[in-house]
């Protein structure tokens, strides 16, 4: 996995200095590295927010308990974006203030026994005509797009998990409107399935990243293995819509955890109905249960530092690089 993560890094250079692409280098985003780095296949799977899957069901805070647990969600990532914000003309000094914390504090998580609540602030959206270069946030992101989440997750059964999402989009602070999301997650064993509906605004699509490819009106499935650390993810997009893009786009993934601290991801797809591919790979560095005391720490790592690095090419030629950066954990 070492010699992956290290081939496509260096290929991405290569690429780069060999013609002129678009190039995004470690995109600050709270959520988006993992499953930029598992080529978008995460819907039968689980994680923290800010590892997030694009199924709702998959939402984890704590493990069930009776008591009232709360937690904040930090985004020390986007403190380089501060400047931009301060150095703007537009908005108050009062605004940039809750601006800035907006983005450095991007969300909070509430749970009581198997139901999860979560709302999650300021989180970067691409429109569809933005996704084969992957431009994201490089002025004020406030004043491109964004969302203000809410999760709802219910664990009915230890193997039974469903959820819900509403995204309410921005454009220059300006109300776009609202997308939602239902999923659930059945698990047996060493196996899990996923289900994720998907709409968005009539205003547009607005993705994760570049390799998010969920049509506007759709659902997404995904068949999971997981045993010893490694995980091994498929799902294909848009099961419902013909004329959506991405009809029957199939998506892979693998993550291997030798560590508890480490873990390592690489995934690839065939974009449907183009020739065009794209492979990705990245890792996760620090596991943020270290921090906590014993009674609010997971048993699933809940890593700190990802970093994601993807291609998307036509035949052998290389048309856009990106790379991704989540630095992110909860209180």
């Amino acid at each position: 996995m070492w010699g992956l993560l290290i081939a496509l890094l260096g290929f991405m250079v290569a690429s780069s200095a060999r013609a002129e692409l678009p190039v995004n280098y470690l995109i600050p985003d709270p959520r988006a590295a993992r499953d930029f780095a598992l080529c978008a296949s995460t819907a039968a799977l689980s994680g923290p927010p800010q590892s997030e899957s694009i199924n709702p069901a998959g939402i984890e805070l704590f493990e069930p308990s009776e008591r009232l647990r709360t937690t904040l969600l930090l985004n020390p990532a986007s403190a380089g974006l501060l400047p931009v914000i301060w150095q703007g003309q537009s908005r108050t000094t009062p605004e940039k203030i809750v601006d800035s914390a907006r983005l450095l504090a991007y969300g909070i998580g509430v749970q009581k026994s198997v139901l999860v609540l979560t709302a999650l602030l300021t989180e970067p959206v691409l429109r569809e005509e933005e996704l084969p270069t992957g431009r994201a946030f490089e002025t004020n992101p406030l004043e491109e797009r964004y969302c203000n989440s809410l999760l709802l997750k219910l664990q009915l059964h230890p193997q039974i998990a469903v959820g819900g999402r509403v995204d309410r989009v921005y454009e220059n602070h300006r109300f776009i409107g609202d997308a939602y999301s239902y999923g659930v997650i059945l698990r047996r064993k060493s196996v899990a399935v996923g289900f994720q509906y998907q709409q968005y605004p009539p205003d547009g699509v607005f993705s994760m990243h570049p390799l998010d490819r969920r049509g506007r009106q759709t659902t997404n499935a995904a068949l999971t293995w997981n045993h010893l650390g490694l995980a091994l993810s498929l799902q294909v997009l848009n099961l419902t819509q013909k004329s959506e893009r991405a009809f029957l786009e199939p998506h892979a993934g693998v993550e291997w955890r030798p560590l508890r601290a480490v873990v390592f991801r690489a995934g690839g797809t065939q974009f449907s109905r183009s020739d065009r591919w794209a492979w990705t790979a990245g890792l996760g560095l620090l596991d943020a249960n270290w921090l906590r005391k014993p009674a609010r720490r997971l048993t699933t790592p809940d890593d700190v530092l990802q970093l994601a690095a993807g291609v998307i090419y036509r035949k052998r030629t290389p048309l856009s690089l990106m790379g991704v950066l989540t630095l992110a954990w909860r209180l």
